[in-house]
């Protein structure tokens, strides 16, 4: 019998040691954690609960996390909040906090080649002033490609490390480049926020704003693995998949110029089917950039010749 008493002690330790290591990274419980974590029944969770009451919060309805004055000042809990915030978790197959921290442990073994950042260190005071004027829907002013802009700022966003600010100027959503504001000042003038502006803000990705155009396209066997591997393309929808191994794709955009610039670097394996008139268009410039490049290229062995026969 003393035996059998001392391992269930033994067990009660155990269980409760696991559990706070658990809650000093920052996770939350509750009785369903706990039966599936130690295979223990409601009866017995519901006792370790209230074993460790006095160091619990409830967040919500029966479940808790450690007491915020326990907590350490940055724990593995935060750094999965920041991989989540950065948008860079999904690189990994499990992002919890403690899984991070094993792979930082192992640096030597992996290696991340990410698009590259421009120095934003710069930006530092300026990322601080939006900030507070998002915050505080202020407006704010400043001298953008030589004209002077009154702005409602909505949003800071990092695209392939260089920083925009989201704002309204004039009743419409546009981007700006942190890199090119000057004579920045923030107004005591506040703005209402627009639903309208938000809901455009969390459904596009980029910083593309405005009316959106749905085009079709066909896509090859051999950049249909490129496609599915990860959506080139905003809103990309995979509409069939032939027999071949081709695709037929919608997506959405907002500028029609950034489309083509994607349709020229996958010449020919992707072009578009619908509408005619976006086809007609891409058709066009791209013919004009074909005859202005053999201009250039004729004028260059122009000027080669003549310096050859001087």
């Amino acid at each position: 019998m003393k035996n059998d008493t001392s391992k269930k002690h033994d067990l009660l330790i155990n269980r409760l040691c696991e559990t706070f290591g658990a809650l000093y990274q920052g996770n939350a419980i509750d009785k369903n954690w706990l039966c599936a974590q130690f295979g223990v029944t409601e009866r017995t969770a519901y006792r370790d609960l209230a074993r460790l009451a006095p160091v619990l919060d409830e967040i919500s309805n029966g479940r808790y996390k450690l007491s915020e004055h326990l907590l350490p000042s940055l724990h593995a809990g935060h750094l999965a909040e920041f991989a989540n915030f950065a948008g860079v978790a999904h690189l990994f197959p499990h992002n919890d906090g403690q899984s991070l921290r094993k792979r930082m442990k192992k640096v030597e073994n992996i290696t991340i080649q990410g698009a590259s950042s421009r120095e934003n260190r710069p930006f530092s005071d300026l990322i601080d002033k939006l900030d507070k004027a998002i915050s505080g829907r202020l407006e704010t002013h400043y001298a953008y490609r030589g004209k002077n802009r009154a702005v409602q700022p909505y949003r800071l966003i990092n695209q392939y490390g260089l920083w925009y600010l989201a704002a309204v100027e004039d009743g419409h959503l546009k981007a700006f480049e942190l890199a090119r504001i000057e004579g920045f000042s923030l107004s005591d003038k506040h703005f209402a926020l627009d639903e309208e502006v938000i809901e455009e803000l969390n459904a596009t990705t980029g910083i593309r704003f405005g009316k959106r155009i749905e085009a079709t396209l066909w896509v090859s066997a051999h950049a249909a693995a490129y496609v599915t591997r990860r959506a080139l393309f905003p809103a990309q929808r995979i509409l069939q998949t032939h027999k071949d191994g081709s695709l037929t794709l919608t997506t959405a955009i907002s500028d029609k110029h950034t489309l083509f610039r994607w349709l020229r670097y996958w010449l020919p394996d992707i072009h578009i089917l619908a509408p005619a008139v976006l086809k007609e268009d891409f058709n066009k410039d791209f013919q004009s950039r074909v005859a202005t490049a053999h201009i250039h290229k004729d004028a260059e062995t122009s000027h080669l010749t003549n310096l050859l026969t001087e």
